[in-house]
């Protein structure tokens, strides 16, 4: 739906001109993989889908929805910075509208933008550094400190967490790995850190943090 509204707006048309949806192929190298795809409603087809399709043109729609004025792009009338901070996870300035009501509890601008940037560049850095994450992962964490009596706040590695009893609860990424086999650098750092303080850690996404804390 990001990808929709930037489109959209790229071409000063109705977001109602395009279709969007998600697909799953078995790639012959790559395997089960996602696979987003654009089509247009009209009857019998605009050319949207087709001219948005070629590399250029797709790479140059990409690049506008990570760009350093990327909600701008969506709502002149809004500053970057005041979006971010009245958005914690998307609204009618940027994804939602009626056309996607059935998904408004699961969309994610900053998720957007991250896939939007691995997309371009599959060894895109994602985590919490980006300015479209700042605070974030600090208002996710004081949810759940809200809805556990007793509990505080802490700080493992430069990740803020909720510490109850000898639990240290650790925000992550969303699109971090959270298996032991596998986890993340920062996961593990932040891990180690709760252990030096006598605590054992899980790990809860700040997408279900801000969502359901509990």
């Amino acid at each position: 739906f990001l990808l929709r509204r930037a489109a959209a707006i790229r071409l000063d048309i109705s977001d109602g001109e395009l279709k969007v949806g998600l697909r799953t192929m078995n790639e012959p190298l790559a395997g089960l993989v996602g696979q987003i795809f654009m089509a247009d409603t009209l009857e019998n087809g605009a050319g949207y889908s087709t001219y948005l399709g070629t590399p250029k043109e797709f790479q140059s729609l990409l690049q506008d929805i990570c760009g350093p004025n990327v909600l701008g792009r969506f709502d002149q009338r809004s500053q970057p910075d005041d979006h971010g901070n009245a958005c914690q996870t998307s609204c009618h300035q940027c994804m939602r509208d009626y056309s996607n009501l059935a998904y408004h509890s699961i969309l994610d601008w900053r998720l957007g933008v991250d896939l939007a940037r691995l997309a371009l560049d599959p060894a895109a850095r994602i985590d919490f550094s980006p300015s479209h994450w700042a605070n974030v992962p600090a208002i996710a964490i004081q949810r759940l400190q809200a809805a556990l009596p007793r509990s505080t706040v802490s700080q493992f590695s430069g990740l803020p967490a909720v510490v109850l009893g000898k639990r240290a609860i650790i925000a992550a990424h969303p699109l971090w790995d959270v298996r032991t086999a596998s986890l993340h650098p920062a996961l593990a750092a932040a891990q180690a850190a709760a252990a030096a303080a006598d605590l054992s850690s899980e790990f809860r996404s700040t997408f279900m943090l801000i969502r359901r804390p509990l």
